[in-house]
């Protein structure tokens, strides 16, 4: 994550690692060790990235709350509708490539007893 425009203005791209907890193509929602006003006038830039590709996510802060030593955002993406497309598959095909299990949260929901093991989830649930 880093900050991509504030007040209109470009600003220098200094990276840091978040934690994703949650996205959709509207919002993406994730933790961050730093403490950032939500203001309208700035512009955060997601790089969402494995070995083969970088996707490039704009977003604006719309609340964030303490999580222990952490933050918790909740930003609206701002995806052209051209892009949509694009982002989806990129965005799938990296979910489908993790090494570790991924677990629908429809499937855990509904389980009695969460703790057997479930077959691989791989998807990330976007409306084209």
């Amino acid at each position: 994550m880093y900050i991509q425009e504030f007040h209109g203005r470009r600003v220098d791209r200094k990276r840091r690692p978040v934690l994703l907890l949650g996205m959709d193509i509207h919002a993406i929602t994730f933790l961050s060790d730093l403490n950032l006003p939500v203001v309208s006038e700035m512009v955060i830039g997601l790089d969402v990235e494995d070995s083969h590709v970088c996707v490039r996510l704009p977003a604006k802060l719309q609340w964030k709350q303490p999580f222990g030593e952490l933050n918790m955002y909740h930003s609206n993406l701002h995806i052209q509708k051209e892009q949509t497309l694009y982002i989806t598959g990129q965005l799938n095909r990296m979910l489908a490539e993790v090494e570790f299990e991924a677990v629908s949260r429809i499937a855990y929901e509904k389980a009695a007893n969460p703790s057997p093991p479930f077959k691989p989830y791989h998807y990330i649930d976007f409306t084209i």
